[in-house]
Parts: structure tokens; C-alpha cells; sequence
């Protein structure tokens, strides 16, 4: 299933989780709750999303049984969730234990795999540079964003001489959240996208590209290389610890970009480590956190 809302749309949604996530780390749960009630509407693609949210702030504020009645509510209305985001989810962990959840979360299950069933590939964005290239650098979207978006972020790499392959991803946690779970689904996903390209730019040198969980998958599909060998790894925040690593493993080459006040710094720098003898640059950003270094397009051009 495509997008089917706007730009302009994603951008309000992802404002307002932004403005509720902030009201979220001060403990304003009554005030989160009052954005997400007054803006839900104009929000419909995105009401499992808020739905979940909303549930969240209900059981973290002490009301679980609010919680367990939103959720409800949201799949009445034809919501449905990853049945992961039900049982792991240490925010609903009260709701869980309330009659009906199991029941809930059953239907939600059944909901998101005949979504998927349904769904058709997604055709990947696809840019080209103006004079022959010398590369496919495959560019895999972080969780909860899109392959257009991230094809402009990675777009400099045709300057480089690359053909750049945004891939989007099959797996959805909600109806409009797309991120990389299952490694299996992530090398379907890439070598679907790669049999658009002709012949001859298949044969070329494969970077594999990738932001926080993209960044996870494409260090993945690296390290088992699946679908098919890669040069060299390009990886911003990859979401990844040591301990998901494959114990048999690709040699791989390349850089890693995180930043210093990311979250995710310690276990991509174990990460790196890990992966020794790899011929893998760290590269720490000072004042970044968990995103695109502001220099993205200028290091592209150098890579």
C-alpha cells in the first residue's frame, strides 16, 4: 500500500508527535493527551500511531483501563498494530494485564498479516546521475519514514557518481509505520528494488546504505550478504548492538556515522569494535544527536 497522504500532512504528524513526545519527558500527560485529542482528526492515516500514544500516556499516568478503552476504540475504527507493539511495549504493560487485551492484540495480529499478504512491492525511487556511473548505493529509510524523503537526503550521491536506490520497506508496525524487523523481509525488499535496474547497473559496485534501523538492515545485508555481496557500507546511527550481529559473517569495509550525544553511541562504537577486523571508519559527530549530520551531502560527495 502506497502513502496515501500528503507531504504536507506527514509533516503535521510528525510535529505533533515531536510537541507530544516533548510533553511526554516532562510528565505533562494530561496536556499530551489534549494535543492528540484535538488534532486526531485532521490525523486519520495516523490513528493506530496516536492510538498508541494516547494508551501509553493513559496507563503511564496510572489509567490503564482509559488505555485499554482508546485502543479499543482505534479498532473499531479499523486500527490494527504489530502484535509486538501489544506484548513488548513496556508502556502498556499494566494494560496487558486487564480482561480483553489478549483478545485485543489477537485481532490486531490477524489484521497486520492480512495487511501484509495485501500489500503490493512498493516501486523503489530510483536517481541517476548525469554521466555513467561508477556505483549503486542502496539507501534503506529509518523506522517510521519513507523511501522519498530518504532519496533526498542520499540525492548527492549522484554527484558522486552513484546511482542511488531508495528501498522502501514491506514491514509495517502500523498501517503508516514502515521499519525493518525482519532481516528475511529486508533482503526480499532490496533485491526486489535492485531487479528494477537494468543489466549493466547491477553489475556495478553495491554500497549499502542506511539510516538507524535502515543503517541496521543494510549492515546486515553486509555482513551475510543477502541478496547479494556489497563493496562498502555508508551507515548513519545504525540501530544495531553487538549482540545482533550473525556469527558468520561477510568481511566489510566502509564508514559508520553517529553522533556523540546519540543515544545509540555506545553500542554502535561496540558495534565497530566488534566487527575488527572489518575495515570500518567511526566516524563520532560532536553535537549531534540521533540524526543526519548537517554536512550529509558533502560527505557523500567525498565517499
Amino acid at each position: 500500500m502506497a502513502s496515501t497522504y500528503s507531504r504536507a500532512d506527514r509533516r503535521h504528524f510528525d510535529a505533533l508527535g515531536d510537541e507530544v513526545g516533548k510533553l511526554y519527558g516532562e510528565g505533562s500527560y494530561a496536556d499530551a493527551l489534549a494535543r492528540i485529542d484535538a488534532e486526531a482528526d485532521g490525523l486519520l492515516p495516523w490513528r493506530s500511531d496516536l492510538a498508541h500514544l494516547a494508551a501509553c500516556l493513559h496507563a503511564t499516568s496510572g489509567d490503564p483501563r482509559a488505555a485499554l478503552a482508546t485502543l479499543r476504540a482505534a479498532l473499531t475504527e479499523g486500527a490494527w498494530w504489530d502484535v509486538r507493539i501489544l506484548t513488548d511495549d513496556d508502556g502498556l504493560v499494566a494494560v496487558r494485564e486487564l480482561p480483553g487485551y489478549a483478545e485485543l492484540a489477537e485481532e490486531s495480529g490477524r489484521r497486520c498479516e492480512a495487511a501484509h499478504r495485501e500489500e503490493a512491492p512498493i516501486p523503489p525511487v530510483v536517481l541517476r546521475p548525469g554521466t555513467a556511473p561508477r556505483g549503486v548505493l542502496v539507501a534503506l529509510h529509518g523506522a517510521d519514514q519513507e523511501a522519498e524523503d530518504t532519496a533526498e537526503t542520499w540525492t548527492a550521491g549522484t554527484a558522486a557518481g552513484f546511482v542511488v536506490v531508495a528501498v522502501t520497506s514491506s514491514r509495517r508496525s502500523t498501517p503508516t509505520y514502515r521499519t525493518w524487523p525482519d532481516q528475511a523481509a529486508a533482503a526480499a525488499d532490496v533485491r526486489l528494488a535492485l531487479e528494477t535496474l537494468s543489466d549493466g547497473e547491477r553489475e556495478l559496485p553495491m554500497v549499502a546504505g542506511g539510516f538507524s534501523a535502515g543503517g541496521r538492515a543494510a549492515l546486515l545485508w553486509a555482513l551475510t550478504a543477502d541478496p547479494r555481496p556489497v563493496a562498502s557500507v555508508l551507515l548513519v546511527a545504525p540501530a544495531i548492538d553487538p549482540d545482533r550481529l550473525p556469527a558468520q559473517r561477510a568481511l566489510i569495509r566502509g564508514t559508520v556515522i553517529v553522533g556523540a550525544d546519540d543515544d545509540l553511541a555506545d553500542d554502535v562504537r561496540a558495534t565497530v569494535e566488534a566487527l575488527s577486523p572489518a575495515e570500518l571508519t567511526l566516524d563520532l559527530v560532536d553535537g549531534l544527536d540521533h540524526a543526519y549530520p548537517p554536512d550529509f551531502a558533502d560527505r557523500l560527495l567525498r565517499f
